[in-house]
Formats: structure tokens, sequence, C-alpha cells
């Protein structure tokens, strides 16, 4: 059945709605002005020419930039979702019929201990679009430009990437009930000196900082392994091999379901944290901005309810 068409009397113009959208995510006439390859100038009378249609102010100027208060936020928002929208219909009209690939790269222990588990909730909201996992370290070679969105650890700020916060680094040493009876929690950190830590490769600061924070940076352990994946030493404290520095988001399950427990309270904080990002050039792709803010709401979710 033929869907009725609506009426568009009393639409506003496309060309200033673009002009709008793209600065209010933006939140930058200049980059908006880059990104439409017109003038500074163009993209502030096209937001005018918008303002003196509905007329209200779209945007707050202020020292920091530009600001949008809740109704602006919310338009803003819609014609992003409108826009990806015709850009879908363009290209299935042209003949590109296929569903669209979205190219993740991320670490293996985010992709074992979050993102796989998590994956089929994506494909229930978003059916549309299917996801090529790629994961590894920061030390292998990959194609920059087949990536459309990678997890990164670090501080947030990459050189021609968009980063959104995913969590602060927060470590704790994990182990298995093999190991310890978790109905003596909290133990002693001196317990460390029977037990066996076990380090990745390029993390072998976390032990050391950790155990200048519990106050016994001069504690030997009974044995030390080292692992080149993370996931690997992960794998290794559910086994019952030792003891592991960790990152809560990941073990959320195992912790439920006792396969790990956390032997001590101190935690060691960090001003890193692990991010999504996206290439500046891909920041208006839509299947990237579903799997982002999809990931961003249920990683918030999950560790709300830690």
């Amino acid at each position: 059945m033929t869907k009725p068409i609506r009426p568009t009397r009393g639409l506003p113009p496309l060309n200033p709605l673009r002009a709008f959208e793209a600065a209010a995510r933006h939140r930058s006439f200049t980059h908006a002005a880059d990104e439409l390859c017109v003038t500074q100038g163009a993209i502030s009378r096209s937001v005018r020419t918008l303002e003196d249609f509905f007329g209200v102010p779209l945007f707050e100027r202020t020292g920091n930039g530009l600001a949008l208060n809740d109704k602006s936020e919310k338009l803003a928002a819609s014609l992003t979702e409108v826009f990806g929208m015709l850009n879908d219909a363009t290209s299935e009209f042209l003949g590109n019929k296929s569903s669209p690939i979205l190219t993740v790269w991320c670490y293996t222990s985010f992709a074992i201990g979050y993102l796989i588990p998590h994956l089929p909730e994506f494909k229930l909201h978003h059916p549309q679009i299917k996801v090529r996992l790629a994961s590894g370290t920061d030390s292998m070679e990959f194609s920059e430009d087949q990536i459309d969105v990678r997890i990164r650890y670090g501080r947030g700020h990459w050189k021609g990437y968009e980063s959104t916060l995913l969590f602060k680094e927060e470590l704790r040493p994990v182990c298995s009930p093999k190991l310890l009876d978790p109905k003596k929690r909290p133990y002693n950190v001196d317990i460390l000196r029977a037990l066996t830590l076990l380090h990745q490769d390029l993390r072998r600061n976390d032990w050391p900082e950790w155990l200048e924070l519990a106050g016994a940076v001069n504690l030997r352990p009974h044995d030390n392994l080292m692992f080149d994946e993370l996931s690997v030493a992960y794998q290794g404290a559910i086994a019952g091999l030792g003891v592991v520095i960790a990152q809560r988001a990941y073990f959320r399950r195992e912790l439920e379901t006792g396969q790990l427990f956390e032997p001590f309270d101190h935690v060691l904080h960090r001003d890193l944290g692990y991010y999504v990002t996206i290439p500046s050039e891909r920041r208006v792709n839509p299947q990237a901005i579903a799997f982002r803010d999809w990931l961003v709401n249920t990683l918030q979710e999950s560790l709300s309810a830690a």
C-alpha cells in the first residue's frame, strides 16, 4: 500500500537546515563551513534565516563557543537522523542495496570482555548494519582507512579523530575462588607473597602502581607470569593460575557468577580511559554514529548497575 504523501507546507528551507545541523554537531560555524565547503559567513546567514523562520534563537554564544538549548538540541539530533536516512535512501536508489558494513577495531580484551557479549543487542536494534570486528593491540599493523570506529586507550586526544569517553580506568586485582576463599575477603595485601601475579607485557606498571597504592611497594610475590595478550592473562586468572589486575567493566558477568572475585578493597584510579573514536572524515557516517551512541549508552547502563 502506497504511503500518503504529507504536505510540505510550512517546512523551513533545506540548506539552512543543513547548515544548522552541521553547526550544532560541531558546536562551531567554522567547522560546519569546512564540512559543507562554504564560508563561515554563509553558515551564519543560514542559521539566521532559520532563526527568523522559527522566531527564536537556536544558539547561545558563550565564551566557550556555541551552546544549544533543549529544543535546539532535539531538533539537531532529529536532523542528523533525517540526513542519514536521506543518504541511505540515495544509496539504495543508486543501486547500493546491500547492508552497510561497519568496521570496528578494538583491543582483544575489550572484544572478549564486553563487546562480543553485547553485540546481539546492537544487531537487535540495528539489523540493517553489519559489524565487522577487528581486534588486536596498538602495535599491530592495520589500514587506518578501513576502520570506521576504533576503541582507544588514552586521554581522549588523537589528531584526526572525534572521541567519546566510555569509562575511566579503575584497576583492581581479581582472582578465582579456586585460589582464595571469597568469604574471607578483604584479604591483607601480604597474601600476595604466596601467590603468582599475572602481567601483560604492555601494562607493566599496573601491579607496581597498585602495590604502591596498597602500601606494599616492596612486596615480592611467589612468582610472576607474563602474557603477550591481556585477554590471555584474564583467562589465566579464571583458571586459577594467579591474580591479575583488571578493569571491572570487562568482568561484570564473571564477578556476578562467582568465576572471579575482588580479594582486596584498593582501587587504582588513573586519568586515562577507554574512548570510542571516529575518524574526522567519517564523523557524519550514520552507522558509526549509531554504533557509538549505542556503545556509550549500554556501557553507562552496565556500569551504573554494577
